[in-house]
């Protein structure tokens, strides 16, 4: 009877006392729960600890491939945004796809071509302007559509460059024979021409120079000569008119042009360069391949962009546009590319600086009739590597050169300047021409 008073009393003081609240206005609690919440406490912390070392084991298994859990592709293609802008989203949707497609050729159990290609596309995207992204893309698709030629487990590519650099000062075309090419190697005394006349480059008319910005017609033929297959006969490869045709020519503009063939002329214009006199300095470079564009002017041919392509790595390292002397007469954009002159373009000189900031006196410059290219940026240089006089071996004078065109499809089997004409892939062009006969001959 005591102890049931006695309990009866304890739980009576554990009501009253959980009624009661301390000085924050919160319950005081009575031992008995007090109890209650450590023994609760204690179950939680050991069912904590029980989680916690299950998911140490299992973090610590290896996890075991599922055939379940497969790679699974985008579902949609959709570009990913980068800053150059180099084309609009539609067009480059449709390259991404069509890389999507050659990755899937190439490798059929490939199960991400779409995410794939994206990221292909994206990286030559972000590097790229609207100017350029037309040939890296054309030569990334060339190179996913021919692995075998640009496989990295071959000799070749196995050389480093250093090794390779020895292979092409080997190539470097003498002095002499550059000469022989029409290359311009010593400074020419310069000779004005004062004729009031100049002969049309494109239809052979004779102007009067004074005159020549006065609209008239200028009818003419913009492809080039070449013999017709197993015959003597001549034709014009934009249209296949014969050479001894009567017919009105396919191409008209409404200005005259000319151009400035004699060095000492072109001396009188505008002052050679010694590039051991102009590129002292050390550079990053040591090999480039080297295309420029031209426009007509009052003042002939000029100047007006130039594109260098690392040898090593094929990037474009520097495409800059040049504001001629003259009076812009036609931009020649069928193979220059330029139609305008806005913001982008600087002077003679800024554009000979800017050159000289990637490549010196030693620097290999690649390129294909490239004493065209020389004698508009009025540069002497010793290293040059001449695709149009080396190749085909024994088949090339001063007087016949394949085009390079022709050595793009003959050597790489690949088909180039076909729509607007882009000078980085006609470098590019250049260098891997070179670099097969690296290949094929060492």
């Amino acid at each position: 009877m005591g102890w049931s008073l006695y309990k009866e009393s304890l739980d009576v003081d554990a009501i009253m006392l959980s009624r009661i609240k301390d000085i924050d206005g919160k319950p005081i609690k009575s031992a008995k729960s007090i109890d209650r919440d450590k023994q609760k406490r204690k179950l939680d912390d050991e069912e904590e600890e029980g989680e916690e070392e299950k998911k140490h084991q299992s973090n610590n298994k290896r996890v075991k491939p599922n055939d379940d859990q497969v790679e699974v592709d985008v579902k949609y293609i959709l570009p990913k945004t980068v800053n150059t802008m180099p084309a609009p989203l539609p067009e480059r949707k449709k390259h991404i796809e069509y890389i999507a497609k050659i990755l899937l050729k190439n490798d059929p159990k490939l199960k991400t071509p779409k995410a794939k290609a994206i990221e292909i596309e994206y990286e030559i995207a972000k590097k790229t302007t609207f100017r350029t992204y037309a040939s890296s893309l054309r030569n990334e698709v060339y190179k996913l559509q021919h692995p075998e030629k640009f496989n990295k487990t071959q000799e070749i590519n196995a050389r480093n460059d250093e090794q390779e650099l020895k292979i092409l000062k080997k190539m470097i075309i003498p002095v002499a024979k550059l000469e022989k090419y029409g290359y311009v190697m010593k400074i020419p005394q310069s000779k004005a021409n004062k004729s009031l006349t100049r002969e049309c480059r494109r239809c052979g008319t004779e102007f009067e120079l004074a005159k020549q910005m006065e609209s008239t017609s200028c009818l003419f033929h913009h492809g080039k000569l070449r013999r017709k297959a197993n015959t003597k006969t001549r034709q014009y490869d934009c249209c296949l008119a014969l050479q001894d045709d009567n017919s009105k020519p396919c191409g008209m503009a409404n200005f005259h042009v000319f151009q400035v063939d004699k060095p000492e002329e072109k001396q009188s214009l505008l002052s050679y360069q010694y590039t051991t006199e102009l590129f002292k300095r050390k550079r990053k470079y040591p090999v480039l391949g080297i295309d420029c564009e031209m426009g007509y002017t009052t003042k002939g041919f000029e100047l007006m962009r130039i594109s260098a392509v690392d040898y090593f790595t094929e990037k474009t390292v520097l495409d800059t546009y040049v504001l001629p002397y003259g009076e812009v007469v036609d931009f020649n954009t069928r193979f220059s590319g330029i139609s305008e002159i806005n913001g982008e373009f600087v002077s003679f000189n800024q554009s000979i600086q800017e050159l000289g900031s990637i490549m010196d006196k030693d620097t290999i410059l690649i390129g294909h009739g490239l004493e065209n290219d020389m004698n508009a940026m009025r540069l002497i240089h010793e290293n040059i590597i001449d695709t149009s006089i080396l190749y085909p071996k024994f088949d090339t004078s001063p007087t016949f050169r394949w085009s390079l065109k022709d050595l793009a499809f003959k050597y790489l089997s690949k088909n180039i300047q076909v729509g607007e004409h882009d000078s980085a892939e006609d470098s590019i062009a250049a260098i891997e021409i070179v670099k097969f006969h690296v290949k094929r001959t060492h």
